[in-house]
């Protein structure tokens, strides 16, 4: 009997996503990675307006503390991040979406299991890779994302004593715009602070369905939009960041 189990064909995949898969633990996962610039028209005015910060004359004393940790640590120590689930919990992760400085350079990278065995491997590259920075941003990830990371991670019988200070913008928007803004979400805060509305964006509802079916089926011509979805909240995440410290430091 032959029990050697093959991998699927994920030729379509590669050519629609260029990437590369990456070798972690004892298995193997899907890496893209992308400069901000092809994702972000105003990229370039992004990166300059973060920079000027770090250049600024600041009394550090006058910051509320993750602030402070924002601008005292080397720029390239920050990393942001957002992920993509099939569901609420207890569900598998199929989606970290990383945006961090290398060299002058805002780039993006999207962690990807092509199928729920490479969950595993996923996890067990980042929880190495994490460890590199000393600041973690997140939008609700004090909430959901790092609970959600760390409960998959039990799961796969994986455990991290990871060491960074989380700064979770969600809670120093509604801090900023509570009972001023609609609402608190990622998307009406990009609209009314960032000042720009998505067009055909994948809602977050479907999410989890698009990926089950890629699973099923193989097809990723709707896994296009998850990961542009997850490459807008990144950017979004780091251009509140940038307007939440401009207006701690007013």
């Amino acid at each position: 009997m032959n029990n050697i189990i093959t991998k699927p064909d994920f030729t379509k995949l590669e050519l629609i996503l260029p990437g590369e898969v990456v070798q972690a633990g004892k298995g193997e996962f899907y890496l893209i990675r992308q400069d901000i610039e092809k994702l972000c028209y105003d990229a370039e005015n992004l990166m300059r307006k973060y920079q000027d910060i770090f250049n600024l004359s600041i009394d550090h004393s006058r910051l509320n503390n993750d602030f402070r940790s924002l601008l005292t640590v080397d720029p390239k120590e920050i990393v942001f991040l957002d992920i993509e689930t099939t569901g609420l919990s207890n569900t598998p992760l199929f989606l970290i979406g990383l945006l961090y400085f290398d060299d002058d350079n805002l780039v993006i990278e999207q962690l990807f299991a092509r199928d729920y065995s490479e969950e595993e491997h996923l996890l067990h590259y980042f929880s190495e890779f994490v460890p590199k920075f000393n600041v973690l941003v997140t939008f609700n990830g004090k909430s959901f994302d790092i609970p959600f990371i760390r409960d998959r991670m039990i799961f796969h019988r994986k455990f991290a004593n990871w060491k960074y200070t989380h700064v979770d913008i969600l809670l120093h928007s509604r801090r900023r715009w509570r009972g001023v803004l609609p609402d608190c979400r990622l998307q009406t805060l990009e609209y009314y602070i960032c000042q720009r509305r998505r067009l055909d964006d994948v809602p977050s509802a479907l999410v989890p369905e698009i990926y089950h079916d890629f699973v099923r089926n193989g097809n990723p011509e709707y896994l296009l939009g998850v990961f542009h979805h997850n490459a807008l909240d990144l950017i979004t995440l780091f251009e509140l960041t940038c307007a939440l410290i401009i207006m701690e430091l007013d």
